[in-house]
């Protein structure tokens, strides 16, 4: 099949831009006609060898934080219809929000949609961690783009969600059914390494959503009663490292904190195998990369409910869930492995076998590609 994926833009390895570009490699190692659509990819992070092709749309400087992108919307929208009328592709995939406002009637072409999460338009998660001065405006416009962009969805064939959580949600404020497909991960990739469990609690620390700074908090009460722990926050950078790195200090863990910064998906691999355990304090988490490739390399994994979590997590199992803010039972756990380590090695492997099982990365692109055939049989 002749296919154009079209992404919001590819300048991090990370979220919906990995899912792409991931799904996009598998397709061209499938024999298909793959072309890439974004404002802007940063060759350097993306290279493939395969035959499939990226087209930007703009350039770096009007990414969808810029006021440019918002004044230049029809513009893309136009120029995305124009290649498209080009290419004359059999199926059109568009991957995540904002992107989706980019979408038209292409003639009898099947369009799909996989949004990933709504959430930057629909709840306060990304807002509250925006800048002040940022909040409010936002908070204004995306009351005129929510109209924009609920009527831009009529011209979507179908949706399809990574979780019945996302699913509901979209449910809820687009009144439409969407197909779930849960998401995976790299099995292969995301495996156990023989690298026996040390007293780590990890964390990501990439964004603010992440809550490094709740577990910090947490670690705060737990070494007024015991120091053989230690946290470790991987990603953070900028402001946000600096941010964490004070509040290490004013709760004077600087003994029992690890920064590492950025790494490499090979060093991540290590860190997750190594540590007894993994958090994912996110709100409303729409899924949680983290959550299966913590499980798939062997590590159990705290996160707050409701969200994605809660259908990746065994509870007591595979890890724990508990509610947003729950500060008691988060240390609670976090002290279950530290006074009973093997209990990382048993929830581990169980954690494992159900990544294996069920966030086979491999096995969602097969079904995600079987279904996009089926539309473009349908349409013919």
């Amino acid at each position: 099949m002749k296919i154009v994926i079209v992404i919001p833009h590819l300048t991090s390895i990370g979220g919906a831009a990995r899912y792409a570009w991931e799904f996009s490699e598998y397709l061209s190692s499938q024999g298909d006609d793959v072309i890439i659509v974004s404002l802007y990819t940063d060759r350097q992070l993306y290279r493939s060898n395969s035959r499939m092709r990226i087209i930007d749309l703009t350039n770096k400087k009007d990414l969808t934080q810029s006021i440019k992108f918002w004044w230049n919307l029809k513009k893309i929208s136009k120029s995305l219809h124009n290649l498209i009328n080009q290419e004359k592709p059999d199926i059109v995939f568009f991957n995540h929000y904002p992107c989706t406002m980019w979408v038209e009637k292409y003639d009898d072409i099947p369009t799909i949609c996989y949004p990933q999460d709504i959430n930057l338009l629909y709840t306060d998660t990304y807002i509250n961690n925006l800048p002040a001065k940022i909040q409010i405006p936002w908070r204004i416009i995306r009351l005129f783009i929510r109209i924009y962009d609920k009527r831009k969805w009529k011209f979507f064939d179908e949706i399809i969600c990574h979780s019945n959580f996302t699913a509901k949600n979209v449910r809820k404020f687009y009144n439409v059914n969407p197909k779930v497909m849960l998401l995976g991960t790299d099995i292969k990739k995301f495996c156990p390494k023989n690298i026996p469990k040390s007293n780590c609690i990890l964390t990501l620390g990439d964004t603010k959503i992440r809550r490094a700074d709740l577990l910090l908090k947490a670690a705060a009460i737990l070494s007024t009663k015991r120091k053989d722990f230690k946290i470790w926050i991987v990603g953070s950078k900028g402001k946000l490292d600096s941010d964490l790195k004070n509040l290490t200090k004013k709760f004077n863990l600087e003994e029992q904190v690890e920064f590492f910064g950025k790494v490499s998906d090979e060093e991540l691999v290590e860190l997750y195998s190594q540590a007894l355990v993994v958090t994912h304090l996110v709100k409303e988490a729409p899924f949680g990369l983290i959550v299966t490739e913590s499980m798939s390399c062997g590590t159990p994994v705290i996160a707050w409910k409701p969200g994605g979590p809660e259908e990746i997590i065994v509870h007591d199992e595979t890890g724990f869930l508990i509610e947003e803010n729950d500060e008691k039972n988060l240390i609670r756990y976090i002290e279950k492995f530290l006074d009973s380590p093997n209990l990382s090695n048993d929830m581990g492997l169980n954690a494992r076998n159900r990544s294996t099982k069920f966030f086979n990365l491999l096995n969602h692109h097969k079904q995600m590609r079987d279904h996009l055939q089926y539309w473009i049989n349908k349409k013919s």
